[in-house]
């Protein structure tokens, strides 16, 4: 049948072909008609409808008939606020063109013709299809027209698949909520609960692809599933409903019926539908009577196509539908089956009394020899995958929950301490498992169950002498016939050395780092001296103008509280010099806390004031105000800063001193990070792209690491590090931090 279909669509396309090459005749003798698609043209049915139309009107030998198309795409796009511009482009392309027929698609045709048919093809009859049905709807025929109407099967649909499972508990109904998904739902609303027969009915609107294919999944297989359309989810992402359809029935355990001929073929077991071959005649014989002027019979001004069973013999056969429990006359496809099978038991009887003892011995003899080699190769397969996965320092494994068997390999003993005389089982295993780390395995397990894919994680096992060893899990599910996932397997591969290596490696950053804040410290460290000098020396005259106000007869007492006074504050002040001090060279783990970017900028420019003053460097700030603190390690976030400001500092170095400005600002960036910018007036940064690679560096002293540790504290931190030219001068470097907010959600 399907080929019949193919075949008839090829010859309609080689007719129009053949038509457009016939000579021109007169404009009299040719009639214009135009299809005016509301909605996507390019939809499997409307192909299918379009194909047989264009095969009917090759017929027509009374006039040579030109066919025109438009589209007005209100499925995606809403025509009043573009209407204008369309009834403007369409009048000036057919001012010239006399339209016999409109032929109008779906509803919005119908409706754009009411509004603007006459003004735009005037004298011109109109032929519609693809519009809900008058009787049950609000839709007007205007008067003189003719045309098609659908009215959607759902009774004679939910009546085959109650024939096809009589023991349904369920009806479950799946739609989208595009304008014309939901207006299908609702048509169905009224209809089936009505011919459900008192089980149960459910609709689904509008769920996301993938929720909607596990929730599928999860149906009994005595349910029945209705599928409508589903142009577009709740979510706003457009589908092709065929599409939807094939996700949905692969993974139902529960037969798929649907309303529309064109899903046969891509999930759906049966449905009463409309056959678009029909339609597309008949669509094509009402425009011939348009053009020749037949007015339509008593009451056939507007009809409908009837409708018919057809069914899928393929979702039949993997559901186990009955094919006998099936109307008579019902349209099976794709069951297309070899003569020796529909004859399968009058050939093996007939075979059966020539050679059924030859054959027997014959197939005894060979099955005993295959089932010896079978065993030798499958004990050969085993033996030599089981060596590869060693050598890769990788062990296989198998677990069945129903049995509670496990089987696994040497090597996977050997990683988790098991002597080779213990009893495998899954408790044992997961009794070598850290215990910090066997909530993290149990659900590594349940994630392949549940998502039927692959899941990944890494864990710590305890060997038998306290040994730590890590190893990395690959968990995957097999669903059985019934989509049952009792059946895991996987791989255990040892990634203690690698493990090891990650740690050296941030430990050797660690020392880094530390060191570069150490030899940044010391670069400033005639500038960190007088920065404590200034307040010791406040401190001692003031402690020397006390004790001579003190020997005084009649002492002052106000001056000397405010000489004591000032002797504490500049105390304070050395203190929380020597305290950022001893901060920045303390060696220990990154702290996560709240930072206020506003005070460690402030605390910076406080530590570098003297080096600034020493080299005649002015600085400037523009602080944002309601910053939100961020989660970081203040003593490295500080060490980035620090590292800017002195970059920026060494580029003014010839500078004019009256032009030495550093300017430091944050913002809040439109993303919701914070941003620190350190700009300066010095020649700018070289556009060579490789400042960020260690060991890279422009300065005579520079060791090349400053910016590449600069990158990976900050990334660390969930920011990047920027560095660019300004087109006023100098350069501006700069980093971003994620808020606090949005740093504790990625965490």
């Amino acid at each position: 049948m399907q080929r019949m279909r193919l075949a008839a669509r090829v010859l309609a396309m080689m007719v129009m072909l053949c038509i457009t090459a016939v000579p021109a005749r007169s404009a009299e003798e040719e009639a214009r008609v135009l299809i005016l698609n509301g909605l996507d043209p390019y939809l499997p049915a409307y192909l299918a409808i379009d194909g047989a139309m264009r095969a009917s009107l090759a017929n027509e030998t009374s006039r040579r008939i030109v066919l025109y198309s438009e589209l007005l795409d209100a499925q995606r796009f809403a025509i009043e606020p573009r209407e204008s511009e369309i009834v403007a482009s369409i009048a000036k392309k057919y001012s010239s063109l006399h339209i016999d027929v409109v032929v109008a698609v779906t509803k919005p045709a119908l409706d754009f013709f009411k509004r603007h048919g006459e003004e735009l093809w005037p004298g011109a009859r109109l032929v519609f299809h693809g519009l809900p049905d008058p009787d049950s709807e609000l839709v007007t025929v205007p008067p003189g027209a003719t045309g098609l109407v659908n009215r959607d099967d759902f009774g004679g649909t939910i009546d085959l698949a109650r024939r096809l499972q009589p023991i349904g508990h369920r009806i479950l109904v799946i739609g989208g909520v595009s304008p014309l998904d939901m207006e299908l739902e609702r048509r169905a609303r009224q209809v089936v609960p009505t011919m459900a027969g008192g089980v149960e009915v459910e609709f689904l609107s509008g769920w996301p692809l993938q929720d909607l294919v596990t929730r599928v999944a999860a149906e009994p297989a005595n349910t029945i599933v209705l599928y409508l359309t589903q142009f577009r989810d709740r979510d706003g992402r457009p589908y092709l409903p065929r599409e939807v359809l094939h996700a949905i029935s692969t993974a139902s355990p529960a037969p798929v019926y649907g309303l529309f001929e064109t899903y046969v073929g891509f999930g759906i077991a049966a449905g009463s539908t409309e056959f678009y071959e029909d339609r597309g005649r008949l669509v094509g014989q009402l425009i011939s009577d348009a053009i020749a002027n037949r007015p339509p019979g008593p009451g056939s001004a507007v009809s409908s196509v009837r409708s018919r069973c057809v069914a899928d013999a393929r979702a039949l056969q993997r559901w186990s539908l009955d094919v006998r429990r099936l109307p008579e006359g019902c349209d099976i496809r794709f069951a297309n089956q070899p003569y020796w099978r529909e004859h399968f038991w009058e050939i093996a009887a007939i075979l059966a009394v020539v050679v059924a003892q030859a054959l027997l011995i014959a197939a005894l003899l060979i099955q005993r020899r295959r089932r010896r080699a079978t065993e030798i190769s499958l004990k050969e397969s085993e033996e030599r995958m089981t060596f590869t996965a060693a050598s890769a320092n990788v062990g296989l494994w198998q677990f069945d929950r129903t049995t509670n068997e496990l089987w696994a390999t040497e090597h996977c003993r050997a990683m988790f301490g098991l002597a080779g005389d213990v009893p495998l089982t899954s408790d044992r295993f997961v009794g070598a498992v850290h215990p910090e780390d066997r909530a993290m395995a149990v659900a590594a397990i349940r994630q392949g169950r549940n998502a039927g894919q692959s899941a990944v994680t890494q864990i710590r096992v305890v060997l038998p002498d306290d040994q730590i060893r890590w190893v990395s899990v690959r968990v995957r599910s097999r669903p059985d016939a019934h989509g049952a996932s009792d059946q895991f397997s996987g791989i255990f591969i040892d990634i203690t050395e690698q493990k090891t290596a990650e740690l050296e490696a941030e430990l050797q950053r660690q020392e880094v780092t530390h060191l570069m804040r150490v030899s940044m410290l010391g670069e400033l460290s005639g500038a960190i001296a007088h920065e404590v000098n200034q307040p010791l020396t406040a401190i001692l005259s003031n402690a020397q103008a006390a004790l001579h106000l003190l020997g005084q007869d009649t002492p002052n007492l106000a001056e000397i509280r405010d000489a004591l006074q000032d002797i504490v504050q500049e105390d304070n002040r050395a203190g929380e010099v020597v305290r950022r001090l001893r901060g920045l060279l303390k060696k220990g783990e990154t702290k996560a806390e709240p930072v206020d970017v506003n005070e460690l900028v402030n605390s910076t420019i406080t530590l570098l004031r003297s080096e600034l003053n020493g080299r005649s460097i002015v600085v400037e700030t523009d602080l944002a105000r309601d910053l939100p603190a961020i989660i970081g390690d203040s003593v490295q976030l500080q060490q980035v800063l620090l590292n800017l400001v002195m970059n920026a500092m060494d580029a003014m170095a010839s500078t004019p001193e009256a032009r030495r400005l550093v300017t430091i600002s944050t913002r809040l960036t439109p993303a919701g990070s914070t941003e620190v910018l350190v700009k300066d007036r010095g020649p700018g940064i070289e556009q060579g792209g490789r400042l960020f690679e260690p060991f890279y560096t422009t300065k005579n002293h520079g060791l090349g690491l400053g910016l590449t540790i600069c990158t990976t504290i900050i990334q660390a931190h969930g920011g990047k590090i920027t560095l660019s030219n300004d087109d006023a001068g100098g350069a501006i470097a700069g980093f971003s931090l994620p808020a606090r907010e949005l740093m504790v959600a990625a965490q």
